[in-house]
């Protein structure tokens, strides 16, 4: 399985730090935006393979979605959404262009869905990197339970 990227974009720096963390995998880079028009700045840099939109009032509303090119609205979007948009009509997002927009009420969802679109097949297993100083069979038995 080749390295996925996700892009998430909310002006709430402590909430958008909180929810990197919690989709952070081995495979998964995840970057961090205040907008989603920060995303696609320098889009010959990096590849996204989904993106995670919290809307605010007054900061990231829906209206800055439809703003997009046409190429960025392929890639799948996860809407994350809270106290300020309780409810978004998935329906009206779909008929501007985008092909799969997902909503989601809490992060665990939000990697729900992200699982789901990046690994349908599941994670790979954890690389299992070897210490990098070999342990001596001394050390090991000092290490070691001692007898009663």
């Amino acid at each position: 399985m080749n390295y996925k990227t996700v892009f998430i974009a909310d002006p709430v720096r402590s909430e958008r730090i909180q929810l990197a963390k919690f989709l952070s995998e081995e495979i998964i880079t995840v970057i961090t935006f205040i907008s989603i028009n920060d995303c696609f700045k320098r889009p010959d840099l990096i590849n996204c393979d989904l993106i995670v939109f919290v809307p605010r009032k007054d900061k990231n509303e829906i209206k800055h979605l439809f703003n997009l090119k046409k190429k960025y609205r392929q890639i799948p979007i996860i809407l994350l959404l809270h106290d300020d948009f309780s409810d978004i009509n998935l329906v009206e997002i779909s008929e501007n262009g985008f092909a799969s927009p997902y909503k989601a009420l809490n992060f665990e969802k939000v990697r729900e869905i992200m699982l789901g679109c990046l690994a349908p097949d599941g994670l790979p297993a954890r690389t299992v990197v070897p210490h990098p100083v070999p342990i001596t069979d001394e050390v090991q038995a000092a290490l070691s339970p001692r007898p009663k």
